[in-house]
């Protein structure tokens, strides 16, 4: 067995998959308008609608596009986990908008706290985009890597 071979042939594996991975993040990026096109989710906090290691797709929207109903991605200024959950309520105070969001399995709606005021609601700025679809449990692998390297979630 030529072990020199074998271990050049998943070397160049492993780049053909980074290198396709950066074209396809890059294109869906540009396409969806939004700079993270895909979000995995690890709660089930949107169950029915969306399972722990869902893959979801994102699209960048204009805040005044958003309606009830609508499952958005935001963040949170302490968190890096973008949160995946629907609007329940538009709140239009002093020319900004604010989304009061509830995750569909959750027993009340989310609260937003940024450099210690509470919001109303998610502020506009903090929207990432609109869900568009889902790819059902491909996610585990990240979350099952991110945890072999101990990141919690």
């Amino acid at each position: 067995m030529d072990y020199k071979k074998e271990a050049k042939e998943i070397v160049e594996g492993i780049i053909i998959a980074v290198l396709l991975y950066l074209v396809i993040s890059v294109t869906l990026s540009y396409a969806l308008k939004v700079d993270n096109p895909v979000a995995v989710v690890i709660s089930g906090s949107m169950e029915p609608v969306y399972y722990r290691g869902d893959i979801i797709v994102i699209k960048g929207t204009n805040p005044e596009n958003i309606q009830i109903g609508d499952i958005i991605v935001y963040k949170r200024p302490y968190q890096d986990i973008p949160i995946v959950h629907r609007v329940i309520n538009i709140i239009e105070e002093n020319e900004k908008l604010y989304f009061v969001t509830k995750g569909d399995n959750n027993p009340s709606e989310d609260t937003y706290f940024e450099n210690g005021t509470k919001y109303p609601g998610v502020p506009d700025h903090a929207v990432v985009g609109k869900s568009l679809f889902k790819i059902p449990k491909l996610g585990y692998v990240t979350i099952f890597f991110k945890r072999l390297i101990g990141v919690r979630i």
